[in-house]
């Protein structure tokens, strides 16, 4: 775990005077606000809540307005018991018009199955929404923390090139008075081009990494503020985030949700076996003519009601196959929701392990540039004072910048591995709650 004897140089950027900060609490509820592709998981849950509503529908009755209009115009020869009359262009119209309300009263519960199986459908995009909302979360954190890494390794690049360029602005005026030689003066010019380089170099991966960070909050623009110190303290004991893991993890609720989809399409399609029971009742008006006919005019008006009862008796294929087909479905599924628990409960423990070495090489790595900071400014001193050659000073400040890059690395694996492990717990939410305090106290 982390602790404050081993607080994460990754984490523990000093900014300039009078610089814009960004904290890491404040990043992640800008993310949550502005992510383009978080607010569209988030209209695709609202969506889904609205054809739950739109499902209610099926359970009430259907009130229908009809009403037409014909008119034709034919030839006609009618043969009336020896009588035969033929008419020409005899015309004939139509009108009609209703309000008809037909209520299913039983359907073999396939209603309430719908219902059931839309509300298990906005679980799901609900679901969808978290699991898009922790990834979010940690993009954001990761890309935050390479931010913090990236300034850190333009610090010590920006302190070795200072230190090459004061050596050899030592080394010319040596030159100038005698007292050293050229091969030397020549050699502190190559390394401090090399750093001056590297520097460079730098610079352009500190641009990219603000830019990336600005991508993932919704910026058109890069991220000009600088990150400020966040430290992420909780206890992460394997035991606790065992607990619940099923109820927290957002890929195991999407596997019962599955598997309750599964269950539920089953049922569905069973009760098209079951009757169907339909009451009707509406008020009709009609009114034909013809000039062809024993009728020429004929008028109805008034209501009508009635039941209807209707049994399916054969739809090209047998039940009891379609009924094994489902439990056949539905043990797939108990067994992906097995499997899923049992990735997600490995893949917890495996983040534990790798979260604990990552935070142990950190504390090694923490004290070995302590060391090495120490012994670039004790070289250093030793060097001006002729203890020491060239060469001797240079290793040092080499060693120096690889102890920095590491331990930047180290720092950066340890809070990704921390990131990964509430992800695999289903705690993303509680890098809100952890980076509150550091931002409140850190705030001006």
């Amino acid at each position: 775990m982390l602790s404050r004897r081993t607080l994460p140089l990754l984490l523990l950027a000093l900014p300039a005077f009078g610089t814009e900060m960004l904290y890491l609490q404040q990043a992640l509820q800008e993310a949550l606000q502005n992510n383009h592709g978080y607010i569209a998981s988030g209209t695709e849950s609202r969506y889904a809540e609205e054809a739950v509503n739109w499902g209610n529908a099926g359970l009430f009755p259907n009130l229908d307005g009809t009403g037409g209009y014909t008119f034709s115009q034919l030839d006609t020869r009618q043969d009336r018991g020896g009588t035969i009359e033929d008419r020409s262009a005899a015309q004939s119209t139509a009108g009609n018009a209703g309000l008809n309300l037909n209520w299913t009263l039983f359907e073999g519960f396939a209603a309430p199955r719908a219902h059931k199986r839309l509300q298990l459908q906005r679980d799901k995009a609900r679901g969808l929404e978290r699991l898009t909302r922790e990834e979010l979360l940690r993009s954001t954190a990761l890309a935050y923390a390479d931010l913090v890494r990236q300034l850190r390794l333009r610090d010590a690049l920006d302190s070795s090139a200072g230190i090459s360029e004061e050596r050899l602005r030592i080394l010319g005026r040596s030159l100038e008075a005698g007292a050293s030689a050229k091969p030397d003066w020549l050699e502190a010019h190559v390394d401090r081009n090399a750093d001056r380089a590297a520097l460079i170099r730098q610079e352009a991966i500190l641009r990219s990494a603000r830019l990336g960070l600005g991508q993932i909050l919704g910026r058109k623009e890069s991220v000009h503020e600088n990150p400020e110190s966040e430290l992420l303290m909780g206890k992460l004991e394997i035991g606790e985030l065992l607990a619940g893991l099923p109820e927290r993890q957002p890929a195991l609720f999407l596997a019962a949700t599955d598997k309750a989809l599964v269950e539920i399409a089953a049922q569905e399609r069973a009760a098209l076996w079951f009757p169907k029971l339909d009451a009707r009742a509406g008020y009709n008006f009609s009114l034909t003519s013809s000039d062809a006919g024993f009728i020429r005019q004929n008028r109805t008006l008034g209501p009508s009601a009635g039941l209807q009862l209707r049994i399916p008796l054969f739809d090209g294929e047998l039940p009891w196959r379609v009924q094994h087909r489902a439990r056949l479905a539905l043990e797939a599924a108990e067994w992906r929701r097995r499997e899923s628990q049992s990735v997600a409960e490995a893949a917890l423990q495996q983040s534990h392990a790798a979260w604990m070495a990552a935070d142990s090489a950190l504390a090694l790595e923490s004290e070995g540039l302590t060391f090495a900071r120490e012994n670039l400014s004790l070289t250093f001193i030793r060097w001006k004072s002729g203890s020491i050659g060239y060469l001797d000073a240079r290793r040092a400040q080499e060693k120096f910048l690889e102890s920095a890059t590491r331990t930047e690395n180290t720092a950066f694996e340890a809070f990704s591995a921390r990131v990964d492990l509430l992800r695999a717990a289903g705690r993303m939410e509680s890098m809100l709650e952890e980076s509150m305090e550091p931002a409140r106290s850190g705030a001006p």
